[in-house]
């Protein structure tokens, strides 16, 4: 209990040091450490805030994008009604060319991921394999082997994309094309919004950890400029050094030592 009613003390007396004795000839040796570890602490809490604020855009951005679909969805519907006819005739088949579409495009996104995770690993094992030399030629065969299905992959995606195009891109003077167009649109606005909500979501994740980083150092610095503090508090004590509010805690830490 007195070891912790003393630290108290120290830090408080190193706090009115700070305050104190910061700007006077001949300073404590030890205010310096103060002053870095307050700038320290400065800006990791900037860090933070500026953090913080994009979160705050990302989100604000997002909520922007949901609500201008919202308002151009509504518009789109109502042509599509005016036009429905038309549009029955395309419907089933572009959904089925889009819902081919996004799985492929699902998958080609995996695929890239697991290939960047095996150009890793294949480099790893040359470097530390070099000797190795069949077991490379294989590793670096299954790598070109991957490439090649994922250009594959691509050119299927596109042969499916030019299809979905064709098919609700109205001939001149054809009847319904503002309906078919609608129709397009609202495809083309799911797949907007999925993309921006996949986008906004890994975006806000990476915020969010970057947050707990930096408010991890933040408490790391501020735990330094505690120290900082208190040694600054143990040498004003133990130098006695005068000051009318200073000099109030040395008789109660002498009571406590």
């Amino acid at each position: 209990m007195g070891s912790a009613k003393y630290d108290e003390l120290i830090l408080q007396l190193g706090d009115l040091a700070r305050d104190r004795l910061a700007n006077r000839a001949g300073a404590p040796r030890t205010m310096d450490r103060v002053f870095k570890a307050e700038d320290v602490v400065l800006a990791r809490r900037e860090d933070v805030a500026g953090l913080e604020a994009e979160m705050n855009e990302e989100d604000a951005a997002y909520q922007d994008f949901v609500a201008q679909q919202e308002a151009e969805e509504g518009e789109q519907q109502e042509i599509v009604k005016k036009w429905k006819r038309a549009v029955e005739g395309v419907d089933g088949r572009s959904r089925e060319l889009r819902k081919k579409i996004s799985t492929q495009k699902a998958t080609l996104r995996y695929e890239k991921l697991a290939l960047k995770a095996a150009e890793e690993k294949h480099r790893d094992f040359e470097l530390t394999n070099a000797h190795e030399e069949e077991r490379i030629a294989v590793s670096a065969g299954m790598l070109k082997k991957t490439r090649l299905q994922m250009m594959r992959r691509q050119r299927d995606i596109e042969e499916l994309e030019h299809e979905f195009q064709t098919l609700l891109t109205p001939k001149p003077g054809q009847a319904g094309a503002q309906g078919i167009l609608a129709h397009r649109r609202l495809l083309e606005m799911e797949d907007e919004a999925e993309d921006r909500k996949a986008e906004n979501k890994e975006r806000m994740a990476e915020l969010e950890a970057a947050i707990v980083a930096k408010e991890e150092e933040l408490q790391a610095a501020e735990d330094y400029l505690d120290q900082a503090v208190f040694l600054l508090g143990e040498e004003c004590y133990q130098k006695r050094l005068p000051d009318p509010e200073l000099s109030v805690l040395y008789p109660k830490l002498d009571r406590l030592k």
